[in-house]
């Protein structure tokens, strides 16, 4: 008789196909499992449920729950953990609070991961009375938070600006206990940033050394953003030099911070020389170091040269976004070159891009700027035939330039136009 594989070599299999991405393979490899009468257990279904969450198919792994669940194995609180985490990293989080409601129900009871990942994702969604209801909820049923579940609150508090809840928050794990981290220190950083208090941030980040936490690549990254943001490049650079200092690489991050930066205020060719610098020590700039630049060269008046740009990074196989694409637009559009705006507008709807309805605007804009209403009316009316709905920005563009022109009789039919769509 040969060698018979048993379920972990069968799971074992499974997961690597999983990790190398090959999620559908190991679908159709479980599925001839199956037909040959081969019972699976727990960890593999585990396994595809966590395949297919990690590639977004969070639909398929739910089937995939209610497939196995009461024929095959008992679901688990890992397989509900992996699809909750994953509808929350969607938005999904309604979805993901039902999930964790019929956990009780099938008295599988939810852990620090379970929370921490809906915590999260009502974060994420601005829902932080919610978030913080959850943190209560497993406080009572006994489910103790890690650094991680308070993390994830302070970062929410500080993205929203609340920065005395934050820090009010913060002393709340100190008391009890818990070591702040370098991702602590580093979401109120970012948040004092938002508020426009660089000074606190600063502090945060020099307390971060006296408490002897190290400062890796991402807090330098948010020291350097918030510093470019607040117009303070020369403190921007220093601390940029000052990474080598500590032994800290730059990644592709930070130099894409400083970058944009630079651009912003005019000093394009600064910025060119840290792209350089990129290539040199093997940090490759990707597509948002681009796009700073070709929108610095589009602000400046040099459209040539941020085409050009486009053309060579497109040559080294980095694929523009419609964020790049739509500056370029804007740039040809309000440097006067319609015709221009209007041919790479064709040409990404030809190529089947996702153009959008920032594009929709950007290219109404320039027609209402040479006049050409009709044709702006005639775009407005086009986009929705592509399956784009024109929104609040594209109606008001064409409404202030019919007033501009004393119009007022399109205008006030355009706004009548809007109440009906209640885009008002």
């Amino acid at each position: 008789m040969g060698y018979q594989p048993d379920v972990i070599t069968y799971t074992t299999l499974i997961r690597g196909l999983c990790l190398n991405g090959e999620v559908k393979e190991a679908l159709d490899f479980h599925d001839r499992l199956v037909s040959r009468g081969i019972k699976l257990d727990h960890v593999s279904y585990g396994t595809l449920i966590n395949g297919l969450c990690k590639i977004g198919q969070t639909g398929p792994a739910i089937r995939l729950l209610r497939k196995i669940e009461g024929e095959i194995c008992r679901p688990d609180v890992v397989m509900y953990n992996t699809i909750i985490d994953g509808l929350c990293k969607d938005k999904l989080v309604r979805d993901a609070f039902d999930l964790y409601c019929e956990m009780f129900e099938k008295r599988v009871f939810p852990n620090v991961v379970t929370y921490t990942s809906l915590i999260y994702g009502f974060c994420i969604v601005g829902q932080l009375d919610k978030a913080f209801g959850l943190l209560n909820e497993m406080v009572l049923k006994n489910v103790y938070p890690v650094v991680c579940t308070f993390n994830t609150l302070v970062d929410g508090l500080c993205k929203e600006g609340k920065m005395r809840e934050a820090k009010s928050l913060v002393t709340v794990m100190t008391k009890k206990g818990v070591e702040l981290d370098v991702f602590t220190y580093s979401a109120l950083m970012d948040g004092y940033f938002l508020v426009k208090e660089a000074g606190k941030a600063k502090d945060v980040f020099n307390i971060m050394a006296r408490m002897g936490v190290t400062r890796d690549v991402h807090s330098y990254s948010v020291m350097i953003s918030g510093l470019c943001k607040m117009k303070m490049l020369n403190e921007a650079m220093d601390l940029f030099e000052g990474m080598r200092n500590e032994n800290v690489i730059p990644d592709v991050v930070a130099y894409s911070s400083l970058i944009d930066g630079l651009c912003k205020s005019g000093r394009i060719n600064s910025a060119l020389k840290y792209v350089d610098e990129m290539h040199d020590r093997g940090q490759p700039p990707n597509v948002i170091t681009y796009t700073s630049l070709i929108d610095a060269l589009c602000k400046s008046h040099q459209v040539d040269k941020a085409i050009a740009l486009l053309k060579k990074i497109k040559d080294q196989g980095i694929q523009a976004n419609m964020y790049t694409y739509n500056i370029l637009v804007d740039g040809l559009c309000k440097d006067g070159r319609l015709t221009d705006a209007q041919k790479v507008f064709q040409d990404l709807l030809m190529k089947g891009h996702n153009v959008d309805v920032v594009t929709y605007s950007i290219m109404i804009n320039g027609l209402c700027k040479e006049s050409l209403f009709d044709e702006a009316l005639t775009l407005l009316s086009k986009m929705e035939d592509k399956g784009c709905v024109p929104d609040a920005i594209a109606y008001e563009t064409i409404i202030n330039a019919f007033f501009e022109k004393d119009m007022n009789d399109k205008a006030e039919k355009l706004l009548r136009e809007m109440i009906t769509r209640r885009l008002l």
